[in-house]
C-alpha cells in the first residue's frame, strides 16, 4: 500500500469518567496544558495519519472545538482533518433495534464497540483506535502507521506489559492478550487488576484470577480496516438481543475481538466456507517502545503530570 495512503485516528472521547470525577478527555495535563488528546493527535499527525474523528458527547463538542482551533491546528497541516461524532444510545444497527422498545431504562451507552461503530459514516480506510485519556507515546502511532500501510490485510494492536499500566490509587480494566508469535490469539476484558499481598490479581467474566507482571495488555490502541463494522455489527445484534434490557450492560471492544477470533477459528476449522464478515485476519502485535501513562482515578493526575515534564525536559520541552 502507497505510504502516503489515507489514514485516519479514531479517538473514543465519549467517557463519563465516573471513578475520575469529571471529563478526563479535556483534563489539561501536560507540561503545556495538553489534554491528553491533543498530545495523542499531533503524535498520529507526526506519524502520518491523515484525519482524527472523535466520538464524543454532544455537551463536549464546544470545548473541543476550541481545543483544536487553538491548540491542534496550529501544530498540523491545513490538509490535516477532524470530525466529531456523537456516542448517541440510539445509533444500533437496525437488526439490534428489533430488540428495543425505547432507551429509557439505559442510563450509558453500550460499550467501546458501540462507540467505534458510531464513526462508521466518517471512517474510510486504514484507522488506529485509541482511548482519549491515554499517552501513547510517539512510538506507538510511528509503530501503527507502519504497520497498517505495509500489511493493510492485516490488523494490528500494539500493547503494553500489564505492570506499567497499573494505577497505585485502585483497580482498573485491561484487555488481557495471548500472544505467539507475534500474532494475536486471544483477549478478554479483565477488571479491578490491582496489586496485592500475593500479586497481581483481577477479575475476568466476575471470576477472580491472577496475573503476571509482564502480560502483554491492550490499552485501547488497535489498528483496523473498515471490514470491523461489519464484525461490530453482528456483535451488537447480538449483544442488543442478549442484553439490552440491562441499564449499565457493555459491548467491549476487547470481547468482540475475542469472538471474532474464535467464530473464524471454528469456521476453518471446520472447513466451513467464510463469508465476508467472517474472513479470518492476522492481528499483529507490537510492543511500543515509550511508556503508557493514564489516568483513572482523581489521585493519578500528579503522577501523570510528573511523568509527562519528565519526557518533556528529555524532549527540549515537547512531549508529543
Amino acid at each position: 500500500m502507497n505510504e502516503n495512503s489515507p489514514l485516519t485516528l479514531v479517538i473514543m472521547a465519549a467517557g463519563l469518567g465516573s471513578r475520575f470525577g469529571g471529563d478526563k478527555q479535556v483534563a489539561a495535563l501536560g507540561p503545556n496544558g495538553e489534554t491528553m488528546l491533543e498530545l495523542s493527535t499531533v503524535s498520529a499527525y507526526k506519524a502520518g495519519f491523515t484525519q482524527v474523528v472523535l466520538v464524543i458527547r454532544p455537551e463536549l463538542e464546544v470545548q473541543l472545538e476550541s481545543l483544536f482551533c487553538e491548540r491542534v491546528k496550529p501544530q498540523v497541516s491545513p490538509a490535516f482533518q477532524y470530525h466529531f461524532c456523537y456516542q448517541s444510545i440510539g445509533d444500533l444497527p437496525d437488526e439490534a433495534l428489533t430488540h428495543l422498545d425505547s432507551f429509557d431504562h439505559r442510563l450509558k451507552p453500550w460499550g467501546t464497540a458501540h462507540a467505534l461503530w458510531c464513526t462508521r459514516h466518517k471512517v474510510k480506510g486504514l484507522m488506529a483506535v485509541i482511548n482519549a485519556d491515554d499517552y501513547y507515546g510517539d512510538s506507538a502511532f510511528e509503530l501503527m502507521a507502519e504497520g497498517l500501510r505495509a500489511r493493510p490485510q492485516e490488523w494490528m494492536l500494539v500493547a503494553y506489559p500489564m505492570h506499567l499500566t497499573l494505577s497505585e490509587h485502585g483497580g482498573v480494566n485491561r484487555g488481557v492478550c495471548r500472544v505467539e508469535q507475534g500474532v494475536l490469539q486471544g483477549v478478554a476484558e479483565w477488571t479491578e487488576i490491582q496489586q496485592k499481598p500475593e500479586g497481581l490479581v483481577g477479575l475476568c467474566d466476575g471470576v477472580s484470577g491472577s496475573l503476571k507482571a509482564s502480560t502483554p495488555v491492550s490499552m485501547t490502541c488497535w489498528g483496523f480496516s473498515v471490514d470491523i463494522f461489519a464484525i461490530i455489527e453482528g456483535a451488537l445484534n447480538q449483544f442488543i438481543a442478549e442484553h439490552g434490557h440491562e441499564q449499565r450492560a457493555e459491548c467491549y471492544l476487547p470481547n468482540v475481538i475475542q469472538q471474532y477470533m474464535d467464530s473464524t477459528r471454528f469456521n476453518k476449522q471446520s472447513n466451513h466456507e467464510l463469508n465476508v464478515k467472517q474472513q479470518a485476519r492476522l492481528i499483529r502485535v507490537e510492543t511500543a517502545q515509550e511508556p503508557w501513562f493514564g489516568v483513572t482515578y482523581p489521585q493519578d493526575v500528579a503522577w501523570v503530570k510528573d511523568k509527562l515534564n519528565e519526557l518533556a525536559n528529555n524532549k527540549n520541552g515537547v512531549v508529543a
